[in-house]
């Protein structure tokens, strides 16, 4: 449950962008609500995208989080 914090501020940081676009620089009559349901499908695609991105383990097929392997270097006791 680690995706939900980067995924919440990715989200609210496409509404900010995306009303300071909308409002300052196009100067188009979008409302704010139709904003914040982007922002609700932003969520939700990213924080899917997370979710499968954990289960799958997809960072150890593309070389991430390696571990050491260990090896006998003691004297044998035999």
């Amino acid at each position: 449950m680690n995706f939900i914090v980067p995924t919440l501020s990715i989200s609210i940081m496409y509404v900010i962008f995306k009303i300071i676009d909308t409002k300052y620089i196009t100067k188009d009559d979008r409302s704010v609500k139709l904003i914040t349901k982007d922002g609700l499908v932003v969520f939700l695609a990213g924080a899917i995208t997370m979710f499968l991105l954990e289960k799958f383990k997809f960072s150890h097929m593309m070389g991430g989080s390696k571990e050491s392997l260990s090896a006998f270097t003691n004297s044998p006791d035999f």
